[in-house]
């Protein structure tokens, strides 16, 4: 029998992390037997708990007068949840959505903008240069003398710390390092931190969160990447980011970007946070509702303004190769030595 060699595996697409926006905790209330019980449960939720009325500049009353009589008239609660769905489009929030019976998620609101990342051509380069899938969503590659790690999501059902610390085992002799999470929409920002803290010997600045508190927010929290393993890797790293990054991912960007060795590469970030709680609606639909702000280290709330890059690069593909990935080309010629001159 022979052996593949661990290059030479089958390539796979990194997860896109559509359902990882963030783990979601369980509400224990039940939801009400009528259609317009169910809608008002859900609008006093969103009333109660939701954190960016005020900074999206959304009159939550006034869409609640509106849409109420619709729901009266709602034949049932599948019908309803159409109703929702627009209500919440003006939030523009990647975080509220709505699970049905079967378990099909549907997005209160889906983003436009184009991601800097496009599955083939990422396949043909990381393909042609040594790549190694460790999991479904991870993995590691090598342009000559600099590394390159994926991560395609923080998902725990995929992805351990233990994983990550693995992926950076096998990078650790490298002159420079590409870590690029292009494609990665969130998850467990535990995982997230985890990554994180392997490329600081002292503790990261993660930024604040503010829970919801009445009608106002609560008093900022202070988050810290505490530092990780038994050695950091501190030589230069580029990170790559763009619009397909939100939630957790936009965390882990944040405190990586505060670090001096790293510079952050492609495009502005998807604007996304929220720590949604997910509630039971009725007829056995779900939804989701955020519940934090969040800030980066330097202040601004991330949702709808997302981390600008040090370096934009670009995602111009008209005319290009479709084996080629000009946002990895950037990084791995940004990271290239310095030519020797000649006396």
């Amino acid at each position: 029998m022979t052996r593949r060699s661990p290059s030479r595996r089958p390539l796979r697409a990194l997860l896109l992390a559509a359902g990882l926006l963030g783990a979601a905790c369980q509400s224990p209330t039940g939801p009400p037997s009528s259609v317009a019980g169910r809608f008002d449960a859900f609008a006093d939720v969103f009333a109660r708990d939701y954190p960016y009325f005020a900074y999206k500049q959304v009159d939550w009353d006034s869409l609640r007068a509106a849409y109420r009589p619709l729901a009266e008239a709602a034949p049932s609660t599948d019908s309803l949840v159409t109703l929702l769905r627009a209500m919440v489009a003006p939030l523009r929030d990647v975080h509220i959505g709505f699970t049905s019976p079967r378990g099909i998620y549907l997005p209160g609101w889906s983003p436009t903008a184009t991601v800097n990342w496009a599955q083939p051509r990422w396949l043909a380069v990381v393909g042609a240069n040594n790549w190694v899938q460790l999991k479904p969503n991870l993995g590691v590659a090598g342009f000559g003398d600099v590394a390159y790690i994926a991560v395609g999501g923080w998902d725990r059902l995929h992805l351990t710390a233990a994983d990550l610390d693995a992926a950076m085992a096998a990078v650790r002799d490298a002159r420079a390092l590409i870590v690029d999470v292009r494609p990665n929409g969130g998850g467990d920002d535990a995982l997230a931190y985890a990554l994180a803290g392997r490329f600081s010997a002292t503790p990261i600045a993660g930024g604040t969160v503010r829970y919801r508190s009445g009608a106002g927010l609560g008093p900022p929290i202070s988050r810290t990447v505490p530092p990780r393993g038994p050695w950091t890797f501190t030589k230069p790293v580029v990170l790559l980011v763009g619009r397909g990054c939100f939630s957790s991912n936009e965390s882990f960007i944040a405190a990586m970007a505060t670090l001096p060795h790293v510079t952050v590469m492609g495009d502005t970030t998807g604007g996304g946070s929220g720590n949604p709680a997910e509630h039971a609606l009725g007829g056995g639909w779900r939804y989701r509702v955020p519940r934090w702000i969040e800030s980066a280290p330097d202040g601004h709330v991330i949702e709808w303004s997302g981390i600008a890059p040090d370096v934009v690069v670009p995602w111009d593909t008209a005319g290009l190769a479709a084996t080629r990935d000009p946002v990895i080309e950037a990084a791995v010629a940004f990271l290239a030595p310095p030519p020797i001159r000649q006396r």
